[in-house]
């Protein structure tokens, strides 16, 4: 969602240096309180980490991990799970911050509904989450949610009609909404919908037959962003990433960088990237060997031409 201008669209100060990017940051640079699971006060480098302006502690000591992002001046609003839950109650939850500070502001936890009349339901694992002028919408697995950013309340719920899988999403150049699929060892695949379309419909179930397209996307894809970088055109990227590496993959796969481990979700602002991760999360790092980054990170990526190749694989 292309909102506001410059890398400091919610940190006032002077443009960072466009050959240098903004960092790296130090572990004290990140704002809210650091948690207390961490077993080190220092952050683990990784490629391209001069670009990091920013990074946010995300609910400084809960099982939270976050999914999707989307950022509006000095206010993110995150979706994911509680990580610290059986598998099949990781049940989606929606949160508000204020990115200045760290703060949390509000919350959605559980996000429940039901789809027309049937059986009332809970979300989870809240894959990914973009808004326009609808509202916020929340992707899982078989459902589509749109949600009041402003009460965050659910307005409606969608099932989504197999083979249609909602694990990440984003919003391309026309407004559309692009609904991912994620499979570990297989190429992925966004579906493209429009919003005012289903939003105005009666229908209680999205089937491919309602899409006006797709696009291919790499295997492993966590999350996905609209956007224009190292001089190329507007163009769906995509963050493959597990804890351990991230890769931030242009169209077709023609252009591979070094990225956030852990990547999930991903929102542009200007030149700023803000992407949320897994990595430092307590679910993970209390598995050993995860690096420690901010769980909400903003980038610059004015000078993305010049970022590293990746070192890693996913």
């Amino acid at each position: 969602m292309l909102l506001a201008a410059g890398c400091t669209a919610a940190d006032p100060g002077p443009r960072p240096d466009r050959r240098s990017g903004c960092g790296p940051i130090s572990f004290d640079d990140v704002r809210g309180t650091p948690p207390t699971y961490l077993e080190r006060d220092e952050l683990d480098r990784f490629p391209n980490d001069h670009a990091v302006c920013a990074g946010v502690w995300l609910r400084t000591g809960h099982g939270f991990v976050p999914q999707g992002v989307v950022v509006e001046g000095r206010t993110a609003f995150v979706s994911g799970f509680d990580g610290d839950a059986p598998l099949h109650y990781r049940y989606c939850i929606v949160e508000r911050y204020d990115v200045r500070t760290g703060e949390r502001l509000d919350r959605l936890d559980p996000v429940a509904g039901q789809v027309g009349d049937r059986d009332p339901l809970k979300c989870r694992h809240g894959g990914g989450l973009v808004r326009d002028e609808h509202g916020l919408w929340l992707v899982e697995t078989s459902r589509l949610w749109l949600i009041d950013p402003e009460t965050l309340e659910v307005q409606r719920v969608w099932a989504l009609a197999p083979p249609l899988r909602g694990s990440f999403s984003l919003i391309d150049g026309r407004g559309r909404i692009g609904i991912g699929r994620w499979y570990p060892h297989r190429p992925a695949q966004v579906d493209w919908f429009d919003p005012g379309a289903i939003a105005s419909s009666t229908v209680l179930d999205i089937t491919p037959a309602m899409s006006s397209g797709h696009t291919a996307a790499p295997r492993a894809t966590q999350g996905a962003v609209w956007a224009a970088l190292g001089g190329r055109s507007a163009a769906a990227w995509f963050a493959q990433s597990v804890t351990r590496c991230g890769i931030l993959a242009g169209p077709d796969g023609a252009r591979r960088r070094a990225f956030v481990p852990g990547a999930e979700g991903m929102d542009l602002v200007g030149d700023s990237l803000w992407v949320v991760s897994e990595s430092g999360t307590r679910h993970y790092q209390q598995l050993g060997g995860r690096p420690v980054v901010p769980q909400l990170l903003r980038l610059d990526v004015s000078d993305f031409g010049s970022w590293r190749r990746p070192q890693c694989s996913v």
